[in-house]
């Protein structure tokens, strides 16, 4: 089985290619200043072209659903929703933060993926590295970043934080959390196209596969527009 996994959930916009037989066989992970929906399809071509594959050579789609950039999300959606569907192949939708939390599988200890959601939110999970594999903890969710510092101090061992709010964080969790407060390298930061592809493969080897038409995004809140439609005609967006 050979699965594509596209995340563009983040500023880095990756892709990944996931052999059932060879393991990860190609990746493409890029941070640049152009929006994804100028650089998606480019990388993609670049991917398949560098691999000796064509689209019609995949046996199924992986994608990042949220929590994370709203547009962004929309854009590796919409993609991979429309290449299903073009080569009637099965696709299946995975959590940004299990995705990111993924980097540290092997890593025995409490993972706590963050990322900035505005004003002083996050959107966090925890997760536990369990001999090669996550154990989930929590479901994905909006709070405070005080509010999980507060949830977090009765925890006893190491804490792993990843994603893109430890770099706005990271004194506050180090003055509150102490010695148990620990920050693997930036590489392991953020999601991979990569992980995105091997967590879809494990997902469609198992049966599991979502519903091409009912796939949809992951906000955890609503999106600036609908809070400003909320707000000046007082109901929310149908």
């Amino acid at each position: 089985m050979l699965v594509l996994g596209i995340d563009t959930s983040t500023k880095v916009g990756g892709l990944g290619l996931y052999d059932s037989e060879k393991g990860l066989i190609g990746e493409n992970n890029l941070t640049l200043e152009r929006t994804h929906s100028e650089r998606l399809m480019p990388m993609l071509e670049m991917l398949l072209k560098a691999a000796d594959l064509t689209v019609q050579d995949l046996d199924g789609f992986a994608v990042t659903l949220g929590p994370g950039s709203f547009t962004g999300i929309r854009i590796g959606v919409t993609t991979a929703k429309t290449l299903a569907q073009i080569t009637e192949k099965p696709i299946v939708g995975v959590s940004t933060l299990e995705v990111t939390a993924f980097n540290l599988v092997m890593t025995p200890g409490l993972i706590c993926p963050i990322f900035d959601a505005r004003n002083r939110r996050v959107y966090t999970a925890r997760f536990y590295g369990n001999q090669g594999g996550l154990e989930r903890i929590t479901e994905d969710a909006s709070c405070t970043i005080d509010q999980l510092v507060d949830e977090l101090k009765d925890e006893k061992g190491p804490i792993y934080f990843v994603g893109d709010a430890v770099s706005l964080y990271k004194d506050m969790l180090r003055s509150e959390l102490r010695e148990r407060v620990l920050f693997p390298p930036y590489s392991l930061q953020l999601p991979r196209g990569g992980t995105v592809a091997e967590l879809g493969y494990q997902a469609l080897n198992r049966g599991k596969k979502d519903d091409l038409f009912a796939l949809t995004p992951n906000y955890l809140k609503p999106s600036q527009a609908e809070i400003n439609w909320q707000k000046k005609y007082g109901k929310q967006v149908k």
